[in-house]
């Protein structure tokens, strides 16, 4: 067969799987990293036009312990809904293990998970042109930990990340400055918030909540101390670190009375609608190596 017929064949054969690929709705897909095949859900947007001019923006929503891609894609979380409405894509990974749970990197050292999340990353953002200065990533429990970690071994592959009811215990200091939006019940019984309110919770003996925050702020050279604010009379205090290198913040919504779940209204904030917000203000900004440096200086 003649090489310009056969090139012809294959894109007709293509064509179909590219258009099906494409289109609005959550697939289930898989993604072969080594000699593991991974899960994953991919949802794309009512209206999503792939664009090399206006590329859309990526949000990689973690699942906790035991749960699965599934579950985070649900109504629950509203990520789904909420693509639709604002026009991002989004994706929904699956974590390894009987229960699963998330691999972070702690000490520093690639995971089986952080290899996947960085191909995934790369994979979906190729594929549907997206922007590469708004990718961001938000996880619960389990993917709040690995949000945390991700973001300090890979600071070039985020722009900004939002963990709920996780901590950062990652010895990895990012070299790149990333915006946080992170939410912490001070009732959680099942990662402590700080050692004072999780007494009784099933994991303790880490760094706090705020301490988990104020890390991310030292790394990308906000202000000192946080300013507190005082949100649904009281009952959530929002303690913010602004003034970052390259417009960066960090901010830690900590909510009294909230266990470990996913914050609704229940808890006087809806987590996912704040999240979403804060990536909207926090795309990665153009390096400023010289501002960075004098900026980095000063705050010492």
């Amino acid at each position: 067969m003649p090489y310009s017929r056969t090139v012809s064949l294959l894109a007709v054969l293509l064509l179909p799987a590219m258009l099906v690929a494409q289109k609005p709705g959550t697939d289930e897909r898989t993604l072969k990293v080594g000699n593991t095949e991974r899960e994953y859900l991919l949802h794309i947007p009512r209206g999503f036009k792939k664009s090399e001019k206006k590329r859309a923006p990526l949000v990689v929503m973690l699942h906790g312990r035991t749960s699965n891609g599934k579950q985070a894609a649900s109504s629950y979380y509203g990520w789904t809904k909420l693509a639709n409405k604002e026009g991002f894509v989004a994706v929904f990974p699956t974590a390894l293990g009987k229960p699963t749970s998330w691999q972070a990197a702690f000490r520093g050292k690639p995971t089986v998970d952080t290899k996947f999340l960085v191909e995934l990353i790369d994979s979906v953002v190729a594929e549907l042109s997206l922007d590469k200065d708004r990718v961001f990533m938000t996880g619960h429990s389990s993917g709040g930990f690995m949000s945390y970690s991700f973001a300090a071994m890979h600071p070039d592959k985020v722009a900004a990340i939002g963990p709920v009811a996780g901590l950062n215990i990652s010895r990895s200091k990012p070299k790149l400055p990333v915006s946080v939006i992170s939410f912490h019940g001070m009732a959680d019984d099942v990662v402590a918030y700080d050692q004072e309110h999780g007494k009784n919770a099933k994991y303790g003996g880490m760094p706090s909540a705020i301490d988990s925050a104020a890390a991310f702020a030292k790394h990308n050279a906000c202000a000192a101390k946080p300013t507190r604010t005082e949100l649904q009379k009281g009952k959530v205090l929002l303690d913010t670190w602004a003034d970052g290198t390259s417009g960066t913040r960090v901010e830690l919504y900590s909510l009294k009375g909230w266990k470990h779940g996913w914050p609704t209204g229940r808890a006087k904030v809806s987590a996912t609608e704040l999240i979403w917000k804060f990536f909207e203000e926090h795309a990665r900004a153009p390096a400023d190596k010289t501002g960075a440096k004098a900026k980095r200086k000063k705050a010492r």
